[in-house]
């Protein structure tokens, strides 16, 4: 059985759609590949892993004891580093961030969105991809940038992109 692309009907049914999208891919590549290194990008990789286990084991004591979350419901390591950062509450910055990146992460369409959708996980190089770009977007750089995140991306794949669009959308 052959299985037949349809990519080049639709390049030519909707060749704005897919210029856009190439455009952007290759804007948010072109941004962290000037600010983080491969092997960088991989370190931060591994670290969301890290601290995404780290939340998972957590025992039913800290649980109980309030030593995971906040009243939020977010970590209390990753709302701690957003809050030294941006000197900010973490629930008022991470809904600028939102408000930033609702398009990818929230809306049909959205390479997150989307994998989100089919998967409910994200890719972590995709994230560090799009939320560089967005955290640069609002002024962080240096280790800060590093630090707030990986503290973003733990906490919306902790939550999950559609509840984290949710409760920060309001």
């Amino acid at each position: 059985m052959t299985i037949k692309r349809r990519t080049p009907d639709l390049l030519r049914i909707f060749p704005s759609l897919f210029s856009d999208i190439l455009n952007k891919v290759v804007k948010y590549r072109a941004i962290v590949s000037n600010i983080f290194t491969p092997e960088q990008i991989d370190t931060l990789s591994a670290e969301i892993d890290r601290q995404i286990q780290e939340l998972g084991k957590a025992s039913p004591s800290d649980i109980k004891q309030g030593a995971t979350k906040e009243p939020d419901g977010l970590p209390v390591k990753q709302s701690q580093a957003i809050a030294e950062i941006t000197q900010e509450n973490p629930k008022t910055f991470l809904q600028t961030f939102l408000a930033a990146a609702k398009s990818d992460l929230c809306e049909e369409g959205g390479v997150l969105y989307t994998q989100w959708k089919k998967w409910a996980d994200l890719n972590n190089k995709d994230v560090i991809e799009r939320f560089t770009a967005i955290l640069v977007a609002l002024g962080f750089t240096g280790n800060s940038l590093e630090i707030l995140l990986v503290s973003v991306a733990v906490i919306v794949i902790h939550l999950g992109a559609k509840a984290f669009c949710e409760y920060y959308s309001q």
